[in-house]
């Protein structure tokens, strides 16, 4: 969609909103929908912290359970959240929750969303609507009713994944009153947005909803020449077949484009990482290169309930995430901070397409005075990487210092290549049973069981379309877990998770015996204590848990390659979320983590600190208002990232770091028109800091990392009409 498409229909939108009006004046009064006006004051989304308290959560194939009776660490960012917070991506989101990082790859968009220390993967943590999606690819909030982390092995729940924790993106859906909403948008330096959502029924009987948003963002970015271009349609509709079944459609077209913003920075083992530098420094950068990356998604799902304690959900995704890339490269030569600068040009993009199934059957009986909330469900994915055939052209554009970098000048033809030929490398696809009880033997005790079988395989094809490997794995992943409620409002758990990880495969050319062999699944282990309090105005959690993920290497005593080290990661959580006082709300929490890598091929890396995850790290989000005066909502957030180990052996560190963003809402209305303003300044001190540090593995062998700087100080404001 063009932006003089977009701007036509937003100068539209006003009419349609007055012709959907007088439709309703058309009714029969006994046929209006009935809805209560109140002042714009008063609208759930405005009021300071809106959206902070959230009573359920999303827990797949159990469906949406009580927030409080769920022996789970969870975070939950909302739709009023992601709206008011002016968010635009998800590694916006996940600095609100205090054990989530995003490990950048090709930049904050580009990366892998992770918990508690552990690296994510591609595709089997992350999830839209509970159906498997691209992780490593821009995608846009604007289009999420919320996001719910689950913080915790969860492979007797979905399958095998990292120990990353779940990633479960909720789109929005048809809104039971009609919906036309329309937000205009700036941001630092010079891009304008236009977002429109609109939703509600077609007709009469509300049994065919829709939800449409559309989002054009144009315009230059945070650095001076640089480009940054963001287009989403995304369409949910529901057709209430009947009382009780509901068929959902969803699709969304996604485009991102930046270019012109400085990139990684790579460094050997033996590199110290210096203090991270100016992010808009354009001599760090070039106009031309950046990721250009288009994301496809459609899904279809059928919600049925037999009767009030049985339902069947099932539902089938796909997903194709292109993803061009003329990538920068800045690679730290010495102590001193040279750099030895290079871009590389693809002949094509990337392409990852993702084909995920999901199906839950969920039910209550009663055996005696013990009730059971049972589960039946299988799920999975086949994920497909196509590469560009021909490698394309690498330039080397000399050396310079990190301290004062020279400007770069372009060498090639200056285009990201989208549109070369590709060949598939390789088809990696995952099925997984799922059983599970949950038994109530009273008010305060309960217990919970969960058992899943999965199939992993792995096929590998050279760009003759040749198969030239195969690995079949299978296994079990348990999980248990004692709930005792202390109080009414008040639960404590014990838990125990075993969960499968694909293994690893052993390297060749180098003298192993079992060259080429992909081990049996890892199983990663953890142990849980939590307390949750649901105080009506606030939530309260705190979990005490033990996260161990094992790793291999090769022996050289017998040159075989086998499972023998293991990173543990020791942790506490703490949680609060809600109305502290009359007009002060918080979403804030921390996180103690003692990341550490055991058994390593190396002594020098043996009981050392994972690479790039802080031991401390912190989040508070306020809103306040005054009581006389709630249509004027004052924010503050603050973040705090610990120091990190910037290599294997901890000899480099990257220096801890704290933002502040200050922001403020004013809701009234214009001509009777309900109308929000939003403005918001990021990173008020301009902190520059290293936003994201990852080793090349996850095994301590001491290789190379890279190193993503954060953004500078940064405007974003907005107006909000509600037609």
């Amino acid at each position: 969609m063009n932006s003089a498409s977009f701007t036509a229909l937003l100068l539209a939108l006003p009419g349609l909103a007055l012709a959907d009006t007088a439709t309703d004046a058309a009714k029969p009064a006994a046929d209006k929908p009935q809805m209560v006006v109140s002042a714009a004051a008063s609208s759930s989304s405005d009021n300071a912290g809106a959206g902070f308290v959230t009573s359920d959560l999303d827990v797949g194939p159990l469906g949406n359970k009580s927030w409080l009776d769920t022996p789970w660490s969870s975070n939950t960012i909302t739709q009023p959240m992601i709206e008011n917070q002016q968010a635009k991506s998800v590694s916006d989101l996940l600095k609100y929750a205090p054990d989530t990082q995003m490990q950048a790859r090709g930049g904050m968009d580009v990366g892998r969303p992770q918990s508690r220390g552990m690296q994510g993967s591609v595709v089997a943590n992350s999830r839209l609507d509970g159906l498997n999606m691209v992780a490593t690819t821009a995608f846009p909030v604007e289009m999420l009713e919320r996001l719910d982390v689950l913080n915790s092995l969860t492979g007797a729940l979905y399958g095998p994944a990292s120990p990353a924790g779940q990633f479960n993106f909720v789109a929005k859906r048809p809104t039971a009153e009609p919906l036309h909403r329309v937000t205009l948008g700036y941001q630092s330096r010079n891009a304008y947005s236009g977002h429109i959502d609109l939703g509600g029924h077609f007709d009469r009987d509300n049994r065919f909803g829709y939800r449409l948003n559309l989002l054009d963002e144009d315009g230059e970015g945070s650095v001076d020449d640089s480009t940054l271009r963001r287009r989403l349609v995304s369409l949910a509709l529901d057709w209430n077949i009947q009382p009780g079944t509901q068929l959902q459609l969803n699709a969304s077209h996604y485009e991102f484009l930046q270019k012109g913003y400085a990139g990684g920075f790579s460094y050997g083992p033996t590199i110290n990482l210096p203090s991270a530098p100016n992010p808009k420094n354009k001599n760090f950068a070039l106009p031309t290169a950046g990721n250009d990356l288009t994301t496809d998604t459609l899904s279809i799902r059928l919600i049925h309930y037999f009767n009030q304690d049985w339902s069947l959900t099932t539902g089938v995704g796909w997903q194709q995430a292109d993803r061009a890339m003329r990538s920068l490269s800045n690679k730290l030569a010495d102590n001193d901070g040279t750099l030895s600068r290079s871009i590389s040009d693809s002949s094509a993009a990337g392409r990852f397409r993702v084909l995920s199934n999901s199906l839950a059957l969920n039910g209550h009986v009663d055996t005696g005075s013990v009730g059971h909330d049972l589960a039946f469900a299988t799920s999975g994915y086949v994920w497909s990487i196509y590469g560009a055939k021909d490698s394309g052209t690498t330039y080397n554009l000399g050396s310079s210092s990190i301290n004062n970098p020279s400007a770069l000048e372009e060498p090639g033809d200056g285009k990201i290549n989208k549109h070369g030929a590709r060949y598939k490398s390789s088809d990696n696809s995952q099925q997984s049973i799922t059983v599970g009880d949950t038994l109530t033997f009273n008010p305060q005790w309960s217990a919970m069981f969960y058992l899943s079988q999965s199939w992993l395989e792995t096929q590998s094809f050279d760009k003759q379309h040749s198969k030239t490997s195969q690995v079949n794995e299978n296994g079990l992943s348990p999980n248990v877990a004692l709930m005792y409620h202390i109080t009414p409002t008040l639960m404590a758990w014990i838990s125990y998770a075993d969960s499968l990880e694909q293994g690893g495969t052993a390297p060749t050319g180098v003298g192993v015996k079992n060259e080429g062999q992909t081990l049996d699944p890892y199983r990663s282990e953890q142990y849980e204590l939590g307390l949750k309090a649901d105080l009506g105005v606030m939530n309260l959690g705190a979990a005490l848990f033990r996260l161990k993920r094992p790793f291999a290497w090769v022996d050289p005593s017998d040159m075989m390659y086998k499972e023998q080290g293991d990173q543990v990661n020791n942790g506490l959580e703490l949680t609060a979320t809600g109305r502290l006082w009359q007009g002060l709300n918080i979403y804030s929490g921390v996180t103690f983590l003692d990341p550490q890598l055991k058994k390593t091929a190396s002594a020098s890396t043996s009981d050392k600190r994972v690479v790039g995850v802080p031991k401390t790290q912190a989040n508070l989000l306020m809103e306040y208002n005054l009581p006389s005066m709630p249509q004027l909502v004052y924010s503050a957030n603050v973040h705090y990232t610990g120091r990190r180990a910037a290599n294997a052996t901890n000899t480099s560190w990257a220096a801890s770091y704290t933002t502040l963003d200050l922001g403020a809402r004013y809701s009234t209305k214009i001509d009777r028109l309900p109308t929000t303003f939003r403005i918001a300044v990021n990173n008020v001190t301009n902190k520059r800091y290293w936003a994201s540090i990852f080793a090349t593995d996850t095994d301590g062998n001491g290789g190379a990392s890279s190193a993503f700087p954060g953004a500078g100080r940064e405007v974003r404001a907005s107006v909000t009409f509600d037609f």
